[in-house]
């Protein structure tokens, strides 16, 4: 079943449908990419496309928002404000580029950053691949997203969360605002139009514009805040999958090790293989059950290839810290350093919640991942040594054992060696009865070290031994390392404080906002059928005409007539709020007789596109209603706390109409920059495209043109209306 689901940008159309699948087609309706369902139950709620028509927003009911790339289809970011399902989405751009402003409080980047591990395979792409897609903005864009709670939130890039809005506490209401419906915010940042429940079982919304001035006057501070966080979230994400890869390349040694060693069964189960080995390196004697183990089920050739698989895991394990981690934590600092730089600047950045001493906890952190990285890397180096010791040991007594002629260079060993095979059975090689390789995996785990490294083979400890002077700084400007804490410890101690850098800045500035208008309106349907109302809102940004359009259904569709609201945003107009209620029983150009609404939206800043149906509902009728003629018949309203009723009808003006003879339509999609609108069926079988603005002369030649070759999909019409060609019928794959 596909649902209220058309969404159209370029050459692109989106669906979605019950089973929470997103589709990507082109205008021959040739899939691009499908993205799947994430979980039973889960249906999607709300999409958007980025202003750029680059990235695409999808909403969940499990509160998740995917950021997917439109081009490839891959998933770029994923992220859940607070748990409550997604109800609202809108993306703006700003109107004027801060890039260049921005660059002068910004540090100059590092080296490219480190590619990000494929952790099941240990490949590596090119670049942060999750991220290209969110790069290269010169616009500071913000995603807004509406909650089933009534609270709304703002992402810069769609990545930084930078504003948090709590509609109860702003509009002083007793009761608790619900569900968000649609929000318009007015392309500059300074100003939103909401539309929400304001109470719980009744057909009751409240429309309400919200100011943030703090976001308008801080635009550059949160454009350098937003790329500072777009780099330290790409290298967080680069050091989660390497330490995903570095956790899977042990457990492959482990299992190199674990594939030959388990069949080892002592005679009287209260000795293990270490201590039957412990007892062959020091007295020379192996027994029989150790020694048929050794020459039977391991023998040499499988000894080699067992030492050559661990050796190798372990080195993948080098690479992986070298390379990634520990590239990867340096950037990290490098960024965190500029974070507290930007704290410094309290004149400018105090107002956003950015706070100098959490700025200082995170670069902390960061310094003593970067020590528990390097005491790590020497563990691995001394388990290396370790490692091929034993098994030239072992493949030394494999070879006496089997009376088979023993290699000179491999005949000899020292004190230092048997004292590495020592150490190596009595804390690295088993723990409980079971191969392990402790020494390193207690790196991995979220819990405290069993085996704390000596002070004299920390890095940080023998840096403060070697420099005495280091202790004459303060405290509080030192990387504070955890001798007992494990790696994982260090970097969730890490993510803990990024993240306490960043959560006050939502708040502050949502703290600014204000509410300069609120009224209720009372709609004709059932409470649980507000999900039905039809809402679309608009954005217009002309120099001489800057105002949200929001219309919407005053019943659940098809239904009698809409409302139209308009909410001024220039200086001379501010906060001025026209609305009017506009019937289909007063339209000229329509025959006589009963029509509902279907569908409607926003054909661009002229037009308004309506879909209606008959009384029979037999026959559909496509409807162009000049947006000039409709602002014309608005009448002001002044904010206020009981309901918004309109007291009269206002006539409706079609520019132009299509009737559809035998063709039930229930959806529409449009986009204006190809002049192309898509009509769907009644039963979503079928579609039909229409390119709005074809010359007169070139009816006849377009009449034959085949969908496969119209390649765009758009939005813009002539202000008469234009022409309008019926270019094909095409039957839609629906999901079973």
């Amino acid at each position: 079943m596909i649902r209220n689901s058309l969404l159209t940008v370029k050459t692109e159309l989106v669906q979605y449908n019950s089973f929470g699948e997103v589709f990507l087609r082109r205008l021959s309706w040739s899939k691009v990419w499908k993205l799947p369902k994430t979980g039973d139950g889960i249906k999607v709620t709300a999409i958007v496309w980025r202003p750029d028509s680059v990235v695409l927003a999808v909403g969940y009911s499990s509160g998740d928002v995917t950021l997917v790339d439109v081009e490839s289809g891959d998933i770029v970011h994923t992220f859940n404000p607070c748990g409550e399902a997604i109800t609202a989405l809108s993306w703006e751009n700003s109107i004027t580029s801060i890039n260049k402003e921005a660059e002068n409080f910004l540090l100059p980047d590092l080296l490219p950053q480190p590619s990000k591990v494929n952790s099941s395979k240990l490949d590596t792409g090119s670049m942060l691949e999750g991220y290209k897609g969110l790069k290269n903005e010169e616009l500071l864009s913000l995603l807004w997203i509406g909650l089933k709670n009534g609270l709304v939130y703002g992402y810069a890039f769609g990545l930084f969360p930078c504003c948090l809005l709590k509609l109860s506490e702003l509009s002083g209401l007793n009761e608790t605002i619900g569900t968000v419906r649609s929000i318009c915010p007015n392309g500059d940042h300074s100003q939103l139009c909401i539309l929400a429940d304001v109470r719980a079982g009744r057909s009751e919304v409240l429309l309400i514009t919200v100011d943030t001035p703090l976001i308008t006057y801080c635009l550059k501070e949160l454009y350098g805040l937003g790329v500072l966080y777009r780099q330290i979230s790409g290298l967080m994400d680069c050091l989660i999958s390497a330490q995903k890869a570095l956790q899977e390349a042990w457990e492959d040694a482990l299992v190199d090790l674990e594939s030959k060693m388990v069949r080892y069964d002592n005679n009287d189960g209260q000795s293990s293989l270490s201590v039957d080995l412990m007892e062959l390196l020091m007295f020379g004697h192996a027994g029989i059950k150790l020694e048929k183990f050794l020459v039977t089920d391991l023998t040499d050739k499988g000894l080699k290839r067992i030492g050559q698989a661990v050796e190798l895991s372990y080195s993948n394990m080098q690479k992986l810290l070298i390379k990634h981690i520990v590239c990867a934590n340096y950037q990290l600092s490098h960024y965190l350093t500029q974070l507290c730089g930007l704290a410094k600047q309290e004149d400018r950045f105090s107002c956003l919640g950015l706070q100098v001493n959490l700025c200082l906890n995170a670069c902390r952190a960061a310094g003593s991942f970067t020590a528990k990285t390097a005491e790590l890397q020497q563990v691995i180096d001394g388990s290396i040594k370790y490692l091929k010791t034993f098994f030239r040991w072992l493949y030394v007594t494999i070879l006496r054992l089997s009376d088979e002629p023993i290699p000179p260079e491999l005949a000899t060993s020292t004190q230092q060696d048997v004292r590495f095979i020592a150490n190596f059975l009595a804390k690295d090689f088993e723990t409980d009865g079971q191969v392990r390789l402790d020494r390193i995996g207690q790196y991995l785990r979220n819990e405290p070290l069993t085996s704390i490294a000596s002070s004299k083979t920390r890095p940080w400890d023998m840096l403060a031994e070697t420099c005495p002077t280091i202790t004459n700084f303060p405290e509080s400007d030192l990387f504070q390392p955890r001798a007992e804490r494990s790696l994982v410890q260090e970097f969730t101690h890490l993510e803990q404080q990024v993240k306490a850098s960043f959560e006050a800045i939502p708040s502050a500035v949502g703290q600014t906002a204000s509410l300069p208008f609120m009224t209720n309106l009372t709609l004709d349907c059932q409470s649980d059928g507000l999900d039905k109302i039809k809402i679309i809102s608009r954005s217009i940004n002309q120099p001489k005409d800057r105002c949200n359009l929001i219309g919407l259904t005053n019943s659940t569709t098809p239904s009698s007539g809409f409302y139209l609201f308009e909410f001024a945003s220039e200086k001379e107009r501010k906060n001025l709020t026209r609305a009017a209620f506009f019937s289909f029983k007063r339209c000229n150009h329509l025959p006589p007789g009963e029509y509902k609404l279907s569908d409607m939206q926003f054909y661009n800043d002229e037009i308004m596109s309506i879909l209606l149906l008959t009384e029979e509902n037999t026959n559909s009728i496509f409807l162009q209603l000049s947006l000039a003629l409709l602002r014309e018949q608005l009448a002001p309203i002044m904010s206020r706390r009981g309901p918004f009723n309109s007291s009269f009808q206002s006539d409706l003006f079609a520019s132009s109409f299509r009737v559809f003879n035998d063709f039930q339509a229930t959806a529409l999609g449009l986009s204006s920059s190809r002049k192309v609108a898509a009509i769907f069926s009644a039963a979503k079988r079928k579609v039909r495209i229409f390119d709005m603005e074809v010359e007169e002369e070139e009816d006849v030649e377009d009449e034959d043109q085949e969908i496969e070759d119209v390649s765009d999909l758009s939005q813009e019409i002539s202000k008469d209306g234009g022409n309008q060609k019926d270019v094909s019928d095409v039957d839609m794959a629906v999901s079973p």
